[in-house]
């Protein structure tokens, strides 16, 4: 009697857990192709790892006083986990796509995921200031990363043997200025500035990631209140480094070839950079794993339709063979 009462409610316990699902294929997702991309993405993951897509987010902070709002654009550098109970997924899996690879929470902090930040956008009146706080909390936190990223480029300058005694520098885009400097003056006043506190380099990366996790509450295009919000994402959203050592790369031209061979529409469209627009899988960051662990040797279990479970498992089977490979029709 009492083990029967125990296997009720461990069931009980296993039917209330939740999970992070990475869900792929977004684009075809419900079509004829949605089975052999699937695979394919599967196979890069496997192989190379994770994807992190670049994103161009614009925010904007509207002045009480009506004279035109402040706008700032930032590339973010995301991939994206959902939380949801197994039997949430197939409902899911309806926008995002029937494939999804499995990640118990504790895995998931440790590759270094962290909740999104929905941020309420400043839209209609916005005469008292209060609709426009969201807004304000994510410019001042793109100014101070863009104040890391100019005190981190005038250390470089101040720091080269070839710099002259006195250099000029041109700040800002929309106003530009001139200012002056002397470098031996300026290398002190950053050295001063520096000291005893986190380095600036690493503080920019800080700040990069941070702002990275700044997402809209609401989608815009689609009219729909909190529609972001109701997704429980979580991301990884920045480069992070284990004993001095990055973690994650750039694609290198073979990955970046098999990107465009899975979605070319996607990954072939220009994007914007700090210079001249480039190909958008060339912008992405390629994260393989920790700790000597490929990222498919990490999640619990993969899940794919039916149509794809043997394929899956083949490709499964090269890399993680411990790893569970289940239909999306099973997960209850």
């Amino acid at each position: 009697m009492t083990g029967s009462r125990f296997f009720r409610r461990r069931q009980e316990h296993d039917h209330s857990e939740r999970f992070f699902y990475h869900s792929f294929p977004r684009r075809g997702h419900s079509t004829s192709k949605e089975t052999e991309k699937g695979c394919k993405i599967l196979s890069l993951i496997c192989e190379a790892g994770l994807i992190l897509a670049p994103e161009v987010v614009a925010w904007s902070h509207p002045h009480a006083d009506g004279t035109p709002p402040r706008t700032a654009q930032v590339i973010q550098r995301r991939i994206c986990f959902t939380e949801l109970a197994p039997g949430e997924l197939a409902e899911h899996a309806k926008e995002f796509g029937n494939f999804a690879l499995e990640f118990d929470v504790h895995t998931l902090k440790r590759l270094g995921a962290m909740p999104v930040f929905y941020i309420p956008l400043a839209t209609g009146d916005n005469t008292d200031g209060v609709r426009s706080l969201g807004s304000t909390l994510v410019l001042q936190s793109i100014d101070a990363m863009m104040l890391a990223m100019r005190l981190v480029e005038l250390k470089k300058i101040v720091d080269d043997p070839s710099s002259p005694p006195s250099v000029e520098i041109v700040l800002g885009n929309d106003r530009p200025q001139a200012f002056q400097l002397n470098v031996s003056e300026t290398r002190k006043v950053l050295e001063a500035l520096a000291y005893a506190i986190t380095p600036a380099d690493m503080m920019e990366h800080a700040l990069t990631g941070l702002v990275s996790c700044f997402y809209p509450a609401d989608n815009l295009r689609n009219d729909s209140a909190l529609a972001y919000y109701r997704q429980r994402e979580w991301r990884i959203a920045w480069n992070f480094a284990i004993n001095d050592v990055d973690v994650m790369r750039r694609p290198c031209d073979e990955l970046i070839a098999r990107l465009l061979e899975i979605d070319a529409d996607f990954f072939g469209r220009d994007f914007p950079t700090m210079s001249d627009p480039r190909q958008l899988a060339s912008e992405a960051l390629v994260f393989p794993g920790i700790a000597n662990k490929r990222i498919i040797e990490m999640v619990n279990r993969v899940v794919v339709p039916r149509a794809a479970l043997a394929s899956a498992r083949t490709i499964v089977a090269r890399f993680a063979p411990s790893i569970p490979v289940v239909c999306i029709e099973d997960v209850k």
